[in-house]
């Protein structure tokens, strides 16, 4: 009981320690509006994904905690990119290192086809953000429109 105690700060660590460090250096870098909106999604995102990843902890108890956590840490963070309604949030961190900037977050929920950029008010990723582009024109040119 105690390695998976220890496991599951790993866990913690891994899951949301990190990526709320990586949320406050968006939050300082960037400045998106509002703050509030923009880190209620995430914050759920980053809870689920640490409950999601315990049943793997347990299941790989084999291995030592620091790489047990980090395994299932991985393995939630790969089901995370292809699962409905998550795969958006998942994905935001991998654009942001993809464009080297704040990307462009496009919808096409409700068959909107919109998109917004980082200095808009309205910016902030949510699970219904399916689509990430590094330039409003690269979203232009795939068929989104801007608000």
């Amino acid at each position: 009981m105690v390695h998976f105690l220890e496991a599951m700060g790993w866990l913690a660590l891994f899951v949301v320690g990190l990526p709320a460090l990586g949320y406050l250096l968006v939050m300082l870098l960037a400045r998106p509006r509002p703050p509030a909106t923009f880190a209620a999604p995430y914050g759920f995102f980053v809870v689920a994904w640490f409950l999601a990843a315990l049943p793997v902890v347990a299941l790989l108890w084999v291995l030592p905690p620091l790489p047990r956590a980090a395994v299932a840490a991985a393995i939630v963070y790969l089901v995370a990119l292809v699962a409905p309604l998550a795969s958006g949030m998942a994905r935001y961190p991998l654009h942001v290192v993809r464009c080297g900037h704040l990307p462009v977050v496009a919808s096409t929920f409700a068959a909107g086809y919109w998109y917004t950029v980082p200095a808009d008010p309205e910016y902030m990723v949510t699970p219904f953000h399916d689509h990430f582009f590094c330039s409003p024109e690269e979203a232009s040119a795939a068929g989104f429109h801007g608000p």
